[in-house]
């Protein structure tokens, strides 16, 4: 019905409105589309690495460690700073949305349904599953150095 209204009474901030619409649909299905292409590389690393030092057979070298938080970090950060490049062009069209509905529909609510507002999102948890690709990556060796009691 709101958009009815805003349709009838003026046809330019409909087009507007549609047109952010399409972009924050963009932006959505790009977060989504980054946290899950580093989530899985970050999820396949750890889980390669624990199986690797469960072998018997093989066993990872300090250098090989090295290389593989190199590749953890700059997959973790890299995907971090996209996430947040994202969130920071949602977050402008959002500001664009809620001030059409509020000037021109005179609903101001929209403001407090925005997910946008989460302080535990795509960004934190990149960064943990980092943390625990690295962690992964080296308390094997920490273990296997340290003698047991």
């Amino acid at each position: 019905m709101l958009l009815l209204n805003l349709a009838m009474n003026n046809p330019d901030s409909n087009t507007i409105l549609q047109s952010l619409e399409t972009q924050l649909a963009h932006r959505l299905e790009k977060l989504w589309r980054v946290f899950s292409w580093c989530s899985s590389i970050l999820i396949s690393i750890t889980a390669g690495v624990i199986a690797v030092s469960a072998s018997k057979d093989f066993h990872l070298t300090t250098t090989s460690r090295a290389l593989i938080s190199a590749v953890i970090l700059i997959v973790t950060v890299y995907a971090w700073a996209w996430i947040q490049e994202n969130l920071r062009f949602e977050r402008n069209i959002r500001d664009q949305i809620d001030r059409i509905f509020e000037e021109e529909l005179n609903y101001p609510k929209l403001k407090t349904l925005r997910p946008d507002r989460a302080k535990f999102g795509y960004g934190t948890v990149i960064i943990l599953l980092g943390l625990v690709s690295l962690a992964a990556t080296w308390v094997i060796l920490v273990f296997e150095k340290t003698p047991l009691q």
